[in-house]
């Protein structure tokens, strides 16, 4: 038993190593309503995700980046990054973000 556990942890941890988000901050410059690429959800851009529009993880998402957009704010969008294969720089349109962090 107590091999498994130390194979299991090692795995786990080897995991982690190899996923990453990547945080394409920035003020949410262009936002629309997309449902079919979005899950029902909006599409945003932000100042330093190189014109790539992204899918909140939620409509409570939604409700930031119009709060972000209106109030002229900072959002840190955090998106999976399996394997370091994406950046901000070369993101596929439409990819859905983690999270949403809006800066005070």
């Amino acid at each position: 038993m107590r091999i498994f556990l130390l194979t299991l942890a090692a795995l786990l941890q080897a995991s982690v190593v190899f996923a990453a988000d990547i945080n394409c901050r920035g003020k949410v410059t262009r936002l629309m309503d997309y449902p079919q690429q979005c899950n029902g959800n909006t599409a945003f851009v932000t100042e330093n995700s190189n014109h790539k529009w992204i899918c909140p993880p939620s409509s409570k998402g939604d409700a930031l980046l119009l709060a972000a957009l209106a109030a002229d704010k900072i959002v840190d969008v955090y998106i999976d990054s399996p394997d370091n294969a994406f950046s901000c720089n070369n993101l596929p349109n439409y990819i859905k973000a983690r999270y949403i962090i809006i800066n005070p």
